[in-house]
C-alpha cells in the first residue's frame, strides 16, 4: 500500500506500471465496486436497455420499407418521423453517456483515493460525494459533449479534445472544478503528453473491448431478447469500472507530479510496513563523522601506546 502509494504521489509512471496498478487496485476495491455497480451502474443499464431497444424497433421498420415499391406519402412522413425518433434516442444514449455514467465514475474514482491513502473504502460515503458534483457534471458535460460533438465531424479536433478533456471528470471529482476550469485543468495534465496519454487509453481501450467480447459470448446463452441487452449492458460496466480505476490513477500521478504531492495533503510515507520489512539496513563502511578506518586505527595505536607509557 505504501509502496503503490510512494510511486502514484512521487515520480511518473510508464505505461505498463499504470496498467498493473490498475489491475491490482480494481480487484482490491473490487468489493465495493459491486456497491456502486449495483446502486449506480444497474438503473442506468436498465435506461441504456430501453433506449436501445426502441432504436432497434425503429431500425427494424426502416428495413422493412422496400424502397422500390415507391412508399407512399403517408410512408415517407411516417419514415421521416421515425428517423426523428431514432436520432432523438441517440441523443439520449449520449446524454445518459454524458450526465450519468460520470457520478459512478467519480464514486470509484474517489474509493481508489480512498484506497492509496491507506483509508476504509467506503462506497456509500463515495456515492454521496460523487451525486454532490452532480450541478459540476451537468454543466461540463454539456460542454465538453457539445465541442467533442461537433469536433468529431472533422474526426481530427474531436480526437484531440476527447484526449485532452478526457480526465476533466477527475478534475471535478478532486479540484472542486467545473465548466471550462476543469477542461483546462484536464487539458494541463495532457498537454506535452498527449501521445503518451492517448496510448494508455488507448490500452485500457483494447482490455475493455476484451472483456466485453468475453461479455458478450456469456450473454449469448440467453438468446435474444430485452434480457440479454440489460446483462450486457450491465456486465460492460464492470469495464468502465477498470478504466475509471485506469484514468483516475493517471489523473493522481500527474497530478501529483505536476504540483507536487503535497496537493494531496501526502508526500513521501517513510515507514517500515510489511510491505517493506525485508529491506534491512546496510552496514555502513568507510566513515563515521568524517573519520576513516585508517585514522581510526591510527587512534587506537597512539591510545594503546599511552597506556603503555602510563604503566610503565
Amino acid at each position: 500500500m505504501i509502496l503503490l502509494r510512494n510511486q502514484i504521489y512521487n515520480r511518473e509512471l510508464r505505461w505498463i506500471e499504470l496498467a498493473a496498478s490498475a489491475m491490482h487496485v480494481f480487484a482490491a476495491i473490487f468489493g465495493s465496486f459491486v456497491k456502486v455497480l449495483l446502486f449506480v451502474f444497474l438503473p442506468i443499464s436498465l435506461l441504456e436497455s430501453v433506449i436501445l431497444e426502441r432504436m432497434t424497433q425503429v431500425q427494424g421498420y426502416l428495413l422493412h420499407i422496400d424502397a422500390t415499391m415507391g412508399p407512399s406519402q403517408t410512408q415517407m412522413q411516417e419514415m421521416l418521423n421515425m428517423m426523428v425518433n431514432l436520432l432523438t434516442q441517440e441523443f439520449l444514449l449520449y446524454a445518459v453517456a454524458m450526465f450519468l455514467q460520470p457520478v459512478g465514475v467519480i464514486a470509484i474514482a474517489k474509493m481508489v483515493k480512498q484506497y492509496i491513502d491507506g483509508e476504509k473504502v467506503q462506497a456509500g460515503k463515495a456515492i454521496a460525494e460523487a451525486l454532490n458534483h452532480m450541478p459540476a457534471i451537468l454543466i461540463t458535460g454539456f460542454i465538453y459533449g457539445a465541442l467533442v460533438l461537433l469536433g468529431s465531424f472533422v474526426i481530427v479536433p474531436g480526437v484531440y479534445f476527447g484526449i485532452a478533456w478526457g480526465l476533466y471528470t477527475y478534475c471535478i471529482a478532486f479540484e472542486e472544478k467545473k465548466g471550462w476550469d476543469a477542461l483546462r485543468s484536464s487539458k494541463a495534465l495532457v498537454q506535452g503528453k498527449w501521445w503518451r496519454t492517448f496510448g494508455y487509453l488507448f490500452l485500457l481501450g483494447c482490455v475493455s473491448v476484451l472483456w466485453n467480447s468475453v461479455f458478450e459470448l456469456i450473454c449469448s446463452f440467453f438468446g435474444e431478447g430485452m434480457m440479454k441487452n440489460i446483462v450486457y449492458q450491465f456486465l460492460c460496466y464492470i469495464s468502465v469500472g477498470l478504466v475509471a480505476v485506469g484514468e483516475c490513477l493517471l489523473y493522481l500521478n500527474r497530478k501529483a507530479v505536476a504540483d507536487g504531492a503535497c496537493v494531496f495533503g501526502t508526500g513521501f510515507v517513510n515507514d517500515c510496513s510489511a510491505e517493506t520489512e525485508d529491506l534491512q539496513a546496510e552496514p555502513v563502511e568507510g566513515t563515521v563523522d568524517g573519520v576513516t578506518e585508517e585514522q581510526t586505527e591510527e587512534m587506537g595505536l597512539l591510545e594503546e601506546k599511552k597506556n603503555e607509557n602510563e604503566n610503565k
